[in-house]
């Protein structure tokens, strides 16, 4: 018989509560109203913090392109950075491979809490064979990250006469 009532007794809470068990006034009886009203206002603040996010997020972009300069035999990279500044950007350079990283990170403080969000990409590409690795400079204006590689020096071959004995 107490099998029974306790059964019961679930299929009338479980019944209660089907519609949607975590916004129905039925925790709010006899629970800790306090805990649950605060459960609610976290889930409230995380919506809002991602509806944000998704707003921002057109806010950073980036745009590439390669090119020959000829007139000062360099290569040369343009990449359109939108979102950024020159101490965001990370450039390297490892086994013939250059890495362009760029990063940003936001932090805000409001009376429910603080909201976090980050932003990076990474963009990487084999470096011609003739490129000077030691002597690639970078300039970041108007968010126009521009990279110069410059073109090493070919070797001439040069022309030797042998003499026969």
């Amino acid at each position: 018989m107490n099998k029974l009532l306790l059964i019961f007794a679930l299929l009338i809470s479980t019944t209660l509560s089907a519609h949607n068990p975590f916004h129905s006034d039925f925790f709010h009886h006899g629970f800790n109203d306090g805990f649950w009203r605060d459960f609610d206002r976290q889930f409230q603040q995380i919506d809002r913090q991602i509806n944000q996010l998704k707003k921002s997020g057109n806010n950073f972009s980036t745009q590439s392109r390669q090119y020959f300069d000829e007139k000062n035999n360099n290569y040369v990279v343009q990449i359109v950075i939108n979102g950024l500044t020159k101490d965001n950007i990370d450039i390297s350079t490892t086994n013939n491979m250059i890495t362009i990283k760029g990063s940003h990170k936001i932090e805000k403080q409001s009376t429910s809490g603080t909201s976090r969000s980050s932003r990076s990409f990474t963009q990487s590409f084999s470096l011609p064979r003739d490129a000077d690795q030691d002597n690639i400079d970078a300039s970041f204006d108007n968010n126009i990250l521009t990279i110069n590689i410059p073109k090493l020096d070919q070797p001439k071959p040069l022309v030797q006469k042998i003499t026969i004995k």
